[in-house]
């Protein structure tokens, strides 16, 4: 694969804070446990960017000032080895959603502390083109049918963790407690206007020695690498059998994911198992035992099933309890993975957290190839068992989970 727009002596690494990050990308590796051994293995690759998944997004600040410090160590300590320049992104929430301006405050402070020569001013690009999320002079807006509205006035405006008033990105930099100066607003429409920052970065850099840290969502990262177009992947690319079942697990509680279910849920050839957040914490072994006998059930009569979390969201003021709520709610949707009674044909899950917690620890996998999109912005991962897709909680129309079942299980 050519990636011509990344300089041979230049690695880019983009630390994602969900495992979502992946969605406009191919080939690259993804890499959950930043060992020295799997670091090197990513910097020696062909390919050359790759992602480490940090899932700070589901941290408290102090725990994701420690995640993100200790795998861009790990980044620097195995890159004595290699010399590259680097080139760090915070990839985060198109919808401004995360730890802000934390991740990219502690890239420039470790870079620092080890010597590197740093650009002074952050890129800050939260555009998303593939689904919309534009900023035009200064202002970030997503799509809405047909009209743009600023994500202020959107629900990931009001999320009980990163919740924010502004969608004038100066504003929203001071609302976070960040200094504007600091940052260059990348405006982008589409990628003709990315790619032109691109280009201007590039030269501005090219000669330097310094290193580049960048906050975005997931289209600059794409810009930057070069990568070409690919078309998505089909049944065939994920070598996915004419018989047997998948397995849909869905966590995400934002409104796009709860009307994506009952769209999928009204489609042949699967049923809903629906999972009571009371029962989760109140009886979780009894629960499980009735969950996997149902999935086993439902597999071995041909019928995929659908496991999801019921959708009345849980409202805690503490940050810190939400937290731990949505760790135990995941904890358990991971168990489920961990013991399934059947081996799917694929897994999708639907939502940050839960995709997260289902590839690194249900899974168990620590580095893997990105094979690509099954739809716009929705990656899939290729595992030792089975292909992984992972839907992100915020993208997609209200049909797009019933078009992944139409596409690659019919």
């Amino acid at each position: 694969m050519k990636l011509s727009n990344l300089h041979p002596t230049t690695r880019m690494v983009v630390f994602d804070d969900d495992p979502t990050g992946i969605q406009t990308v191919h080939g690259c590796l993804l890499v959950t446990d930043w060992s020295d051994d799997n670091i090197r293995f990513a910097m020696q690759d062909d390919v050359p960017f790759f992602y480490i998944l940090t899932n700070t997004r589901a941290l408290t600040a102090e725990a994701a000032y420690k995640t993100m410090s200790s795998a861009l160590e790990a980044v620097i300590r195995v890159n004595k080895e290699f010399g590259y320049r680097l080139i760090c992104v915070s990839r985060s929430d198109s919808c401004l959603r995360g730890h802000f301006p934390l991740e990219a405050n502690v890239m420039r402070e470790v870079l620092m502390k080890h010597g590197y020569k740093v650009r002074p001013k952050i890129p800050f690009a939260p555009a998303f083109i593939e689904s919309g999320r534009l900023t035009i002079d200064g202002t970030h807006y997503m799509r809405d049918g047909e009209q743009l509205i600023p994500v202020s006035e959107s629900e990931f405006a009001h999320d009980n963790v990163f919740g924010y008033k502004h969608s004038h990105l100066v504003d929203y930099i001071k609302e976070k407690g960040g200094n504007p100066d600091d940052y260059d607003i990348v405006n982008a429409q589409n990628y003709e206007e990315l790619n032109a920052f691109r280009d201007s970065l590039f030269a501005e850099i090219e000669g330097e020695e310094c290193s580049v840290v960048i906050r975005s969502s997931s289209s600059l990262p794409r810009s930057l690498s070069g990568i070409p177009d690919k078309p998505f992947l089909t049944r065939r690319d994920l070598g996915i059998q004419t018989y047997g079942t998948g397995l849909f697990v869905v966590g995400s509680h934002v409104k796009k994911t709860t009307e994506q279910l009952e769209y999928l849920l009204k489609s042949d050839g699967l049923k809903g198992i629906e999972l009571p957040i009371e029962d989760i914490l109140n009886q979780p072994d009894a629960l499980m035992y009735k969950t996997l006998n149902t999935i086993e059930s439902l597999s071995s009569n041909g019928i995929t099933p659908v496991v999801y979390t019921a959708r009345k969201e849980v409202r805690i003021e503490n940050a810190a309890q939400r937290l731990h709520l949505g760790q135990t709610v995941s904890d358990f949707l991971v168990d489920i993975v961990r013991r399934l009674p059947i081996c799917p044909n694929y897994v999708v899950a639907k939502g940050g957290i839960t995709s997260h917690d289902i590839l690194t620890k249900g899974l168990s996998v620590k580095t893997a190839r990105v094979m690509g999109q099954v739809i716009n912005s929705v990656p899939c991962v290729m595992t030792e068992r089975f292909p992984y897709i992972i839907f992100p909680g915020n993208v997609g129309g209200p049909r797009s989970l019933e078009e992944i079942y139409k596409e690659i299980a019919l």
